[in-house]
């Protein structure tokens, strides 16, 4: 593994935006586990159901977003360096 000391900022903003990925999907794990219907009262199966839905198009639009940053800061320019990366003229 490399010395993170070594990446430069861009490539260690990348791997926070990652890390940003892993705590939602972490989150939304437990939205999964902790709102299950009860028997005796709460929700029952379709809210739950439409709970989920909502939770995992917002969380996932995030985690798709945070992604997205990852890509462009990991493959962007270098910093101080001069290079263009991958971008077009």
């Amino acid at each position: 593994m490399r010395d993170p000391r070594t990446l430069g900022f861009n490539k260690l903003a990348a791997l926070g935006a990652l890390g940003v990925c892993g705590g939602l999907f972490l989150i939304l794990a437990a939205v999964f586990v902790f709102l299950h219907p009860y028997p005796r009262g709460g929700m029952d199966g379709t809210e739950y159901a439409l709970t989920l839905m909502a939770f995992t198009g917002l969380i996932g639009a995030i985690i798709a977003v945070h992604l997205a940053f990852a890509h462009q800061l990991w493959f962007g320019p270098a910093e101080g360096r001069g290079e263009a990366g991958r971008t077009a003229r």
